[in-house]
């Protein structure tokens, strides 16, 4: 399992949840590691346990993520693998969304994530080789309850993965779209709830239906390995086809178990 040894990759939102068990996933098979997060104390704690680099970034400058790109470009190689991981969320109903939360989950989540493709992708091509791995959601292929601007920001990013997809077919550059259902992580430290039910009901969220943070970094890191266009996991993604083939009935059942769930108003 060194198949990475000594290959450079890159992990944004490396300080918790995915990020950080992508960086301890990428470490175990060898990989030189540049973490980057905005949460500086405890990114630094995770790089010294794993004998990483560790740059402050956050993904809304610009200037960061330039820096962090030009870090890497005084190494010996460019990135073989870039996983553009940092998100934050927004919870509750889609009418009530605070439009300054709307701009702050769209400016991480969909901006922060076209920053950082650009900024690294272009000495990926040049080398000709190397895959990127954005992480999305299965809120990314379909309409989330009780998360609508995050969902929204997802499928933005599915979007913007599928089109970069074919654009850099030529290069020898891969892209897969990482779209997990419910894992249990850090997220919700950077998420805003715009309804106190939303955050009881996410907290609460008993274990058996949230997937393990560590099981994703490895599914993710070997699907980019391999190219795969787009990796979705959890119980969830039974819902993608069933939403598509019956969106009617998925719509009716989607509202039922989000008003049991308390993520839907039943007025």
């Amino acid at each position: 399992m060194r198949e990475l040894e000594g290959r450079v990759a890159v992990v944004t939102g490396a300080a918790s949840g995915i990020g950080e068990a992508l960086a301890h996933e990428l470490a175990r098979r060898g990989a030189r590691l540049l973490l980057l997060d905005v949460a500086e104390e405890r990114l630094a704690q995770v790089a010294r346990g794993l004998g990483a680099t560790a740059m402050p970034c956050d993904v809304r400058s610009t200037e960061d993520v330039r820096a962090a790109a030009d870090r890497v470009a005084g190494w010996d190689d460019p990135p073989a693998l870039l996983f553009v991981n940092a998100g934050v969320a927004s919870v509750g109903p889609a009418l009530t969304a605070p439009e300054d939360d709307v701009r702050w989950v769209f400016d991480v989540n969909v901006l922060g994530t076209m920053r950082v493709a650009r900024a690294f992708a272009p000495a990926m091509m040049e080398a000709g080789s190397g895959g990127i791995c954005f992480t999305a959601s299965v809120a990314g292929l379909l309409g989330a309850p009780g998360m609508p601007v995050y969902s929204a920001s997802k499928h933005a990013v599915v979007g913007f993965a599928d089109a970069l997809r074919v654009e850099l077919l030529a290069s020898g550059v891969t892209v897969t779209t990482l779209c997990p259902g419910f894992v249990r992580t850090g997220l919700h430290a950077a998420t805003r709830y715009h309804e106190a039910g939303f955050a009881r009901f996410l907290e609460a969220a008993p274990d058996w239906l949230a997937l393990r943070p560590e099981g994703v970094a490895r599914a993710a890191v070997d699907a980019t390995l391999e190219g795969s266009p787009q990796l979705a996991m959890g119980w969830e993604r039974h819902a993608v086809g069933f939403s598509r083939r019956w969106p009617r009935l998925y719509a009716r059942t989607a509202s039922a178990l989000g008003r049991r769930l308390g993520l839907v108003s039943g007025r």
